[in-house]
């Protein structure tokens, strides 16, 4: 497989897991008494980001150049 393919593939999945983890930090709930639920919400959110950024380096470096 050519190196711009599967930077592609890989983008692809990075941005599905980007939205995988903005979806879970909208929907985690908590309650009781040990609510963890703000620490999960930062987590999701920092994943979400980081797997943002790689998605779109991958896809920027699977361009050809010019």
């Amino acid at each position: 497989m050519k190196k711009s393919i599967v930077l592609k593939i890989i983008s692809i999945i990075l941005a599905v897991l980007t939205l995988l983890s903005l979806i879970c930090a909208a929907t985690v709930t908590g309650g009781g008494f040990l609510d963890l639920s703000n620490i999960a919400r930062a987590f999701f959110i920092s994943v979400a980001i980081v797997f943002g950024i790689l998605a779109m380096v991958s896809w920027k470096f699977s361009k050809p150049k010019n």
